[in-house]
């Protein structure tokens, strides 16, 4: 059970890399002189089979609908690839607001949360019809 999680975590990177919101261009937005954060997993994503991400797309809508606060989880860890907490510089300023301070949840519950939305996913995908855990 825990490889056949880790290759569903694996797709839904590829699916939130798929998902990410674009302003119509891949090229940076900013001088490339101006250091941009790194996530962990840059460089490292597949592309997504475009029918998977459909699907991915049609069962991730109907979570918004069933259960707002798993969407907003899934959304920040895997679309948004927001930190868990929050990043700051050497000087202590705020670089990246992390999902439990964005979220205002705390890490057990976020972690709860994270799992109950990718197993929710997979019985979904797997299923094809809506089925959520509680």
């Amino acid at each position: 059970m825990q490889h056949n999680l880790h290759d569903f975590k694996k797709k839904c990177r590829q699916w939130g890399y798929w998902a990410t919101p674009r302003i119509g261009t891949e090229y940076p937005s900013i001088s490339p002189s101006i250091p941009v954060p790194q996530d962990k997993y840059c460089g490292k994503v597949d592309p997504i089979n475009e029918d998977l991400a459909m699907e991915f797309e049609r069962c991730v809508l109907i979570m918004q609908k069933v259960t707002r606060e798993l969407y907003d989880v899934f959304m920040v860890t895997y679309v948004y690839r927001l930190p868990l907490r929050n990043e700051y510089d050497r000087r202590r300023i705020l670089v990246r607001k992390g999902i439990c301070e964005t979220l205002d949840i705390s890490e057990t519950t976020y972690k709860k949360y994270l799992y109950t939305a990718e197993i929710s996913l997979k019985l979904m995908l797997s299923q094809n019809r809506c089925i959520f855990v509680a």
